[in-house]
């Protein structure tokens, strides 16, 4: 029996004892999520497989565990260069009922930093991420085991301030236990929530995290995300996202390296079942320099996306887009890919609902 007819068969098993569990016990609510797209490459240089890619399948179970806590488990089967990988994505318990106005969760997490990165990836509201985000943080984002605390300010405007200590042995997504750092991860965030009216809102939050590794690899990013929602009635009209992220490594030997990366995202929703998108990004390596002349190099590298999603119902999306990425450098074009992509993402059972 091959290992991803074993690695299915240990999913369905799964399910179907969760399943039983939460009719024995109401309060657990369990859903599963199936991500996957199919890739086609317009360009010569794209690395788009041109196949469809079962891309991920997550399945969370969430309950409270008493009346002060509440528990989570998420475990996660996707891709990897053809081979199918199952991993415990999260694991933690929270709770609102320790300390006024706090929320606070202990285990292992996807980081409340930014905005893509306080997401799984099938919620994303485009289907790949920008370069300087993979770059970063990896393809899904970055998580880590600790403790994080969120604490909702005693002001009249909504400020939320939310910090955390991770472990950082690891950075991004890794399937090694890592090595002891010489500075664990550390973060912080403050957000602000301004109501425009009823149901309209603008988001704006300020990230800080800094981690040095067991190698004495130092790394600092400043983040600020921005997310506007216009509604009207059950439909979106308009949608803003953007990040802008500066990220700063200083080796073992003291050499520092300088990068900045941007995105933008628009979409307007046509109706409750079609939204149209649209993306600009863009990454820096601010401190790359020339090979001949050791001179600061001019290079950037840009993205440009367009996509349609339609929307069956809240547990079925369909996306179709079209993405451009290519590198500059002294004013040359040294490397593009064009790809288009078709991408299903569905919900079976309950599913936590996001805040903004």
């Amino acid at each position: 029996m091959s290992r991803n007819i074993k690695v299915l068969i240990t999913f369905l098993f799964t399910i179907y004892s969760l399943n039983s569990l939460a009719l024995k016990f109401s309060d657990v609510e369990i859903s599963a999520a199936g991500d996957f797209i199919y890739e086609h490459g317009l360009n010569q240089e794209s690395e788009a497989g041109d196949r469809l890619v079962m891309r991920g399948v997550e399945l969370s179970v969430f309950a409270p565990v008493d009346n002060n806590f509440s528990g989570v488990l998420t475990a996660a089967a996707h891709d990897e260069h053809g081979e199918t990988v199952v991993e415990l994505h999260e694991l933690y318990l929270s709770s609102f009922s320790l300390f006024p106005r706090t929320n606070i969760r202990v285990g292992q997490y996807f980081l409340a930093i930014g905005r893509l990165n306080r997401f799984h990836q099938h919620d994303w509201v485009f289907t790949r991420a920008p370069k300087f985000f993979r770059t970063f943080f990896g393809e899904e984002g970055v998580l880590d085991s600790g403790v994080e605390v969120d604490y909702l300010l005693p002001f009249e405007s909504v400020y939320n301030f939310t910090f955390g200590f991770t472990s950082g042995h690891k950075w991004g997504h890794s399937h090694t236990e890592g090595k002891k750092p010489k500075t664990p991860t550390h973060y912080a965030r403050l957000s602000n929530f301004i109501e425009l009216d009823g149901a309209n809102g603008v988001e704006i939050g300020l990230t800080y995290l800094g981690r040095v590794d067991a190698n004495d690899n130092a790394n600092k990013l400043i983040g600020i995300d921005t997310t506007a929602k216009w509604r009207r009635g059950r439909l979106t009209e308009f949608l803003i996202q953007s990040e802008l992220w500066y990220k700063n490594e200083k080796d073992q030997s003291g050499e520092r390296k300088e990068y900045l990366g941007w995105y933008l995202f628009n979409e307007y929703g046509v109706s409750l079942s079609h939204s149209l998108g649209a993306r600009l990004d863009a990454y820096k390596d601010l401190s790359k320099r020339n090979a001949i002349t050791n001179k600061k190099s001019n290079n950037i590298s840009l993205g440009a996306s367009l996509q349609h999603t339609y929307t069956s119902s809240e547990f079925l999306k369909i996306r179709t887009s079209m993405a451009h990425e290519f590198d500059r450098e002294e004013g040359l074009t040294t490397n593009k890919d064009t790809r288009a992509m078709l991408q299903f993402i569905f919900i079976l059972g309950s599913h936590p609902a996001h805040s903004f």
